[in-house]
């Protein structure tokens, strides 16, 4: 009987934690389950093509990215029409991905999942030709994972720090959503093309999410003032955003968002630079992905 195959790519800074730790567990998790396995470290240069020839060169069952969700996003994209499933372990600053399907933080159970043989097909977006597994927005929290990038501060603490400096900036603009043919007009503050339900931090967006019904949800956040964003805030973390008359929500198969004036877009926690215009599609159980049985 062959040895399963398991190619593990890691981003070496993600979260801003040493790995070394790691490295030693993946080392001795495979050996005791008997398991195949080569290690890829990301560099932040060529790393499509580093990720395609390796699975190529190995030819894996399955492939577990270690990151945040920009790095499950760079790996997903080379899985995607493929019978390889996709193994997450997150380690970046928001595991946002990892959060909405119960995947565990910690390494040993993490990592036990492999055995489990567990698996869901979940639907997946293309926004401006990106690949989206959880969340792509334009306006506030784009603008946000800009400023955490420009910072250079990794982890928590340097996001905490983002945001607290993003609300003093906040901008409205004025959207146009063609979707199911039909246009809308919205003076908004933020636009998130939502796959999933809620940030890495917790907060929901998207209060009718479902990875597998071939939609994808368009959320609308607009201006408030300040005397209502922690209400706001509330209605997120409690799932009951439809309440907001500061909050409004569509669902389709594709979408056209237009804007006068350029806004910042970024693709699960991905910075892609400013637009004006938001073309998204959804790909219908186009990714395999290991989850908690």
């Amino acid at each position: 009987m062959s040895k399963k195959k398991v190619l593990f790519i890691i981003n070496p800074i993600s979260g801003g934690t040493n790995k070394e730790g790691l490295y030693k567990l993946i080392e001795d998790f495979c050996n005791e389950n008997s398991f195949e396995y080569n290690l890829l470290k990301t560099t932040g240069k060529q790393d499509s093509q580093s990720i395609r020839q390796e699975i190529d060169t190995f030819n894996p069952s399955l492939v577990v990215a270690g990151g945040g969700d920009g790095t499950i996003k760079l790996v997903a994209e080379e899985l995607l029409g493929t019978t390889i499933k996709l193994g997450i372990l997150p380690l970046g600053s928001a595991n946002g991905l990892a959060s909405e399907l119960g995947i565990p933080e910690d390494w040993k159970t993490n990592l036990a999942l492999l055995n489990e043989s567990k698996s869901k097909r979940i639907d997946t977006i293309r926004v401006n030709g990106e690949l989206c597994l959880h969340l792509s927005d334009v306006g506030f929290n784009a603008d946000l994972i800009k400023e955490f990038e420009e910072e250079g501060t990794r982890g928590k603490l340097g996001y905490a720090i983002s945001f607290v400096k993003q609300l003093s900036k906040r901008k409205k603009s004025t959207f146009q959503i063609e979707i199911n043919g039909e246009s809308y007009s919205y003076k908004a503050e933020m636009i998130v093309l939502a796959n999933a339900s809620k940030y890495g931090t917790g907060a929901v967006v998207n209060p009718r999410c479902d990875m597998h019904d071939g939609l994808f949800e368009v959320c609308v956040f607009m201006p408030l003032p300040w005397h209502k964003f922690f209400h706001l805030t509330w209605h997120s973390f409690i799932g009951r955003l439809e309440e907001s008359e500061y909050f409004a929500i569509h669902q389709g198969k594709d979408v056209t968002i237009t804007s006068k004036k350029s806004r910042t877009l970024q693709v699960d926690g991905e910075v892609i630079g400013k637009t004006k215009k938001v073309k998204a599609e959804v790909l219908k159980g186009a990714l395999e992905i290991v989850v908690p049985a």
